[in-house]
């Protein structure tokens, strides 16, 4: 028999802390190419001006989130699952696509609270916070299991993401 506490296990996933918008879509094209799913994938970063438009229009659309190059958030954003902005007391408005929105979207009183509560470990959820405040673009991808997160990471690496940890 399987216990109930087998199935709350959180899944595996794989994050990394990208410089730039250019390095961010470099490392989400690697991870596809290895055969990651696309809706495991997500993306999160500050931009308020574009957050907040994201928030008052009706559709991502009207927001111009999506602007059809590949090499922008916008086309990154739009290539994801969901789209959202997010606006964290004391921390401002983020955007965020992917399963990252919806484990966000419950509860996002502050960023540090909302980046444990995605799971990465307490030894660099701090670097993260800081990195995120100064623009920095977070990415992360869901992990079928240890093996897969191991994968996840060496891509995060190879394609110029910092700060690279997982949850297992």
């Amino acid at each position: 028999m399987i216990s109930e506490s087998a199935f709350m296990m959180p899944q595996p996933a794989a994050f990394g802390l990208y410089p730039s918008t250019k390095a961010l879509h470099f490392g989400a094209e690697a991870l596809r190419a290895a055969r990651f799913r696309q809706t495991d994938i997500s993306v999160m970063y500050s931009d308020g001006s574009q957050a907040m438009r994201l928030r008052e229009a009706e559709s991502p659309a009207e927001a111009d989130v999506a602007d059809g190059e590949p090499e922008t958030l916008g086309g990154l954003l739009s290539a994801l699952s969901g789209i959202g902005a997010l606006s964290m007391r004391n921390d401002g408005p983020y955007m965020a696509a992917g399963p990252i929105l919806a484990t966000l979207i419950g509860g996002c009183q502050e960023l540090l609270a909302s980046l444990r509560g995605l799971g990465i470990p307490d030894t660099t959820v701090q670097c993260f916070e800081d990195k995120l405040k100064q623009g920095g673009l977070l990415l992360s991808v869901q992990c079928e299991d240890e093996e897969w997160a191991e994968r996840a990471q060496q891509i995060l690496h190879q394609t110029g993401a910092e700060h690279v940890s997982a949850t297992m």
